[in-house]
């Protein structure tokens, strides 16, 4: 079965392939591709879903996919073949034989009457008396027993039953089938089915880059313009959209590209005229014929280079002229009242029997489609025109920094120029011609052809020569020592030649051979370009591969290069791998031209693994450190450092900024910006690191070299940097960027949730009081170490030196280490690497501070008096001479003050006032009691959607939502279905509930 030797081969696939028509075979397989997985096998589910249907009970799919030879690997081609072979037009024989493979076990030996009688419970829900039979001398039985017993009870079982008892109908193909889509839309169009097919694929590929969804005009401009002019974009847009919906189909736009590109010239001069005519009345008026002369002028000077425009001799077209001259000549209405001053369709048809103005503009159309939208031509010599012209084009357009170029291979293009021309007669070629469609590579101020430049960067450039022709060269390869001036484009070299028709053929220098002896090229190999990489890792980038350097690289001998719609429509038409982009970009800030980047700066991408160790109790000092690095720290041994392991690869610009390069790893990689940093890692020492946290900073300016080890560096859990708790552990200090900063813009590390400490930490140092006295080291002057409810002056120490670091404006960010460890020394609350109240630490915070520099060396203690009536400001007074008795410091006379409070005696009314100090105040934040909905309401009449806005309360229920939005919209309360709706999902609805309930 499917030449399987552990199986029961019931048919051979040769002998299956036979009983089927090529078409039956060709679907089949077709259909296989787009079901079948990467391995090229069909899963159990897709198996049961596309050839057996949803109908089929699933452990009965289940049996049968077994017999057809599926595993756990899935069901091959071959196997799934002969099985809808013995299905549909096996014999009798076939057919047990594949009742046999259903039943037994995994050899396709025997079958066990245990396993045997499993399957027929669990598809059938009873076991058939007749199967005693097939068990009664042995629990397991051959096939020539199996066959012998189900001769004599085909309706044992359900399956036998089906394929030898029942008359079947099934078969691989009905000729009274409904067409499909893509045959229906061939037999309107002047497609093949093929190319309906193809064309859909392309499709979807351009709708998907789409921020509606949908092909729109935005979407349709960025495809097709350029080469499109700008002022053609609407009309060709409307041209193809039918229904105008403001939208292309996939149908309007497969019978858009029939009616351009595809049957006989009347029909793609008609298409013309339906961009042309604006209004959509089906006449041209003076207006219409004005603007198309215009743009079929551009179209014109667009397509054509100089040397072609001068050769054709057409004097300076007036268009307005030229309109008046038509309507004159070709308006049949001219003497009638009635649609005078414009020519219909067949006035227009006429006029380009004899004027072939339009026939640039049906070549470009011609171009995008086949290159653009994705239609295969139909011919080897129309593949070459289009692919030539095309380049034609693009090389007297100046380079654009940020354009995107492809390598391609020189053999594999060498292949394809001598296949699209093989068709063309030698009488067609001059027998000391030079291929026109060259583009070479030299260098600036002549000498030998440039391979690679010191920095990687590789200059378009044009050369002209106006001497003797050249002589004759093989497979139309360029020269690759030709001198010239520099130019700012991808030129081809003019050999002198002054005619130019855009109908023809490339005219490319070939081998006199036989046309039949040039077979189609291969897929794309650019294998050969690439230097071999020791690393097998993935490359998150799609440079495709670093170049060579061991050999000299250069264009028109090992390579070519061809614009980005190009190298897609060749790899849709061919494949081929790999894709090698090269982006053009300002080496100088001072060049007067881009250039095109060959070598790129490669990277090698490290990321952390963290070893995992338990921690040791926090009643220890290393468990104290660890609770604040959040893992386990060993001063003594470095071996707990996270290691790093290579993951990827990448290529970036010399010209990436640093938030460019930051915003593609986020995004690849799905992280947080905030949550990733990178660092730079020496070559020559790995412990060295640099951080590159300067986003306008380019790859060039940090100083990143080629296969650059960078590291990868994600915030743990805890918010901790792995990389500089590890420093920090082996008491190391990070090499980041000495860029100065604003004083006082300066970050604080996260030492594991320590959130709550820096956010109080940072609070604090912008008070500029508090903060001017520390920065000037004044309270070295006023540190009381003996203070019995102090901390020794060490919270005051601490703080000290971190006000300094914060505010030299050196560094962009500190780590806050020893203030921590010395609040944890002192409160023992805020060990470990849980998250705490930041308005407790503040409290203790300036708790500490005060009592490390309170000027007050001994506290007797002092007696409040009662208010005993007196004024409030006498007893105030009086309460703050007491508070400073005890209390004298700078944190006193910033952030201490007094509140009143009052007691009144029920009994005698008798009043009692203090004021008690304070030192902050907890104020409540304003919590938001209301929600904000919005609800579309979509009416029954299929009236436009309307969206409102309702503001209730979190308490209100449904039915209060009903009557507000009843309210607002019209519609009674009654009549209105409530529906939560999660993507394309009815989550919930709340129309069959009672409102008042929820």
């Amino acid at each position: 079965m499917g030449g399987k030797d552990s199986k029961l081969a019931f048919i051979s696939y040769e002998d299956a392939s036979k009983r089927v028509s090529d078409a039956e075979l060709k679907r089949l397989k077709e259909a296989f591709k787009r079901s079948s997985t990467l391995g090229g096998c069909m899963t159990e589910n897709l198996f049961s879903r596309e050839v057996l249907l949803d109908g089929v009970p699933t452990k009965l799919a289940q049996l049968i996919f077994k017999g057809f030879g599926g595993s756990s690997k899935g069901l091959t081609f071959k196997d799934l073949v002969c099985g809808l072979v013995v299905l549909t037009k096996g014999t009798r024989e076939e057919k047990i034989k594949l009742i046999f493979g259903i039943y037994a076990d995994e050899s396709y030996t025997f079958i066990q009457k245990d396993e045997m009688d499993r399957k027929v419970l669990e598809t059938e829900g009873h076991v058939s008396p007749a199967l005693c039979n097939l068990f009664r001398e042995s629990d397991q039985v051959s096939f020539e027993t199996f066959c012998t017993w189900v001769r004599d009870h085909p309706d044992a079982t359900i399956i036998s039953k089906w394929l030898l008892t029942e008359t079947t109908t099934l078969s691989l193909s009905n000729d009274m089938d409904t067409p499909t889509f893509y045959q229906t839309l061939a037999g309107v169009t002047h497609l093949e089915e093929t190319d309906i097919i193809e064309l859909e694929k392309r499709y979807w590929t351009i709708k998907a880059l789409s921020r509606t969804g949908c092909l729109d005009l935005e979407l349709f401009r960025q495809c097709v313009c350029p080469p499109l002019p700008e002022t053609l974009c609407d009309a060709l847009f409307v041209a193809f959209d039918e229904n105008s919906d403001n939208q292309i189909d996939f149908k309007e736009m497969a019978c858009g590209i029939s009616a351009c590109c595809r049957g006989p010239s009347t029909e793609r001069q008609k298409f013309c005229f339906k961009v042309f005519d604006k209004d959509h009345d089906g006449r041209l008026n003076e207006e219409e014929l004005t603007d198309m002369l215009q743009t079929l002028d551009i179209v014109r000077k667009e397509y054509n280079s100089s040397e072609a425009l001068a050769a054709q001799e057409m004097p300076a077209m007036d268009p307005a002229a030229v309109a008046k001259e038509i309507l004159s000549c070709h308006d049949a209405n001219k003497e009638l009242c009635v649609q005078a001053g414009s020519i219909s369709q067949e006035d227009y048809l006429m006029w380009t029997v004899n004027n072939n103005l339009t026939d640039d503009f049906l070549s470009l159309l011609s171009q995008i489609c086949h290159i653009v939208l994705g239609l295969k031509p139909q011919s080897r010599e129309e593949e070459g025109k289009i692919i030539i012209n095309w380049l034609e084009r693009e090389s007297r357009r100046p380079l654009k920094v940020g354009q995107v170029f492809y390598l391609v291979s020189m053999q594999w293009w060498n292949t394809w120029l001598e296949y699209v021309n093989a068709g063309i007669g030698d009488a067609t070629v001059s027998a000391n011609s030079t291929p026109k469609h060259r583009i070479t590579k030299v260098r600036a101020s002549g000498g030998t052809p440039l391979t690679w430049e010191e920095e990687g960067v590789v200059t378009i450039s044009v050369t002209k020569n106006a001497a003797a022709p050249a002589p004759d060269r093989p497979n139309g390869s360029p020269r690759p020592g030709v001198h010239g001036p520099r130019r700012n484009g991808l030129n081809p070299p003019d050999t002198g030649s002054t005619t130019h028709s855009p109908s023809t053929s490339p005219r490319l220098r070939r081998k006199a051979a036989a046309v039949t002896s040039i077979a189609r090229p291969p897929a794309i190999d650019n294998s050969p370009l690439l230097a071999s990489s020791p690393h097998k890792f993935s490359s998150l980038t799609n440079e495709g591969g670093r170049l060579r350097r061991d050999v000299m690289l250069v264009r028109g001998k090992d390579f070519e290069i061809v614009p980005e719609p190009i190298w897609r429509a060749l790899a849709s038409w061919y494949g081929g791998s790999p894709a090698l982009p090269r982006t053009v970009i300002m080496k100088n800030p001072g060049d007067e031209s881009p250039s095109l980047e060959l070598y790129p700066i490669s990277v090698r991408l490290y990321r952390h693994q963290m070893q995992s160790q338990r921690a040791p109790p926090t009643t220890t000092f290393t468990g104290m450190m660890a609770g604040i690095g959040g893992m386990a720290w060993n001063l003594a041994n470095s071996s707990n450092a996270p290691r790093r392991n290579l993951m990827y690869t990448a290529a970036f610009s010399r010209k990436h900024t640093m938030q460019q390069v930051y915003e593609f790893l986020t995004n690849k990689l799905r992280f947080c910006r905030d949550d990733m940093r990178l660092w730079k890692i020496s070559v020559k020492d790995e412990q060295n690191l640099t951080l590159l946290e300067d986003d306008k900073q380019t790859v060039d300016e940090v100083t990143v070299e080629d296969n650059q080890p960078m590291l990868i560096e994600i915030r743990n859990k805890d918010l901790t940097w792995p990389e500089e708790m590890s420093q920090l552990a082996k008491n190391k200090t990070l090499k980041k960027d000495d860029t100065p900063t604003t004083k006082g813009a300066t970050g604080l590390n996260n030492l594991g949730n320590t959130c709550f400490m820096n956010a109080a930490l940072q609070c604090v140092s912008n008070t500029w009081p508090l903060t001017q006295y520390f920065a000037g080291g004044l309270h070295l002057f006023e540190l009381n170490r003996d203070n019995p409810i102090g901390m020794k002056g060490h919270i005051a120490q601490r703080y000290g030196e971190l006000i300094k670091d914060l505010w030299s404006g050196t560094s962009r960010a500190v780590a806050p280490l020893k203030l921590r460890w010395t609040i944890g020394k002192y409160a023992p609350r805020f060990n470990g690497f849980q998250q705490h109240d930041s308005q407790e630490l503040l409290s203790f915070l300036l708790d500490g501070l005060h009592e490390d520099l309170n000027r007050v060396r001994s506290k007797p203690y002092r007696e409040l008096k009662d208010s005993n009536d007196r004024p409030d400001e006498v007893v105030a007074r009086e309460a703050w001479e007491n508070h400073l008795f005890r209390n004298q410091s700078l944190i006193v006379d910033l952030f201490h003050g007094q509140l009143r409070s009052q007691v009144r005696c029920k009994e005698c009314s008798k009043v009692s006032v203090r004021f008690d100090p304070y030192s902050y105040l907890s104020l409540p934040l304003p919590m938001d009691s209301c929600i904000h909905l919005e609800i579309l309401v979509n009416r029954l009449d299929g009236s436009v959607p309307i969206k409102y806005g309702l503001r209730l309360n979190m308490d209100e229920k449904y039915k209060t939502l009903k009557q507000e939005l009843s309210s607002l919209s019209g519609i009674p309360a009654d009549q209105l279905l409530l529906v939560e709706i999660l993507g394309p999902i009815v989550k919930v609805s709340y129309g069959c509930v009672r409102c008042s309930d929820h």
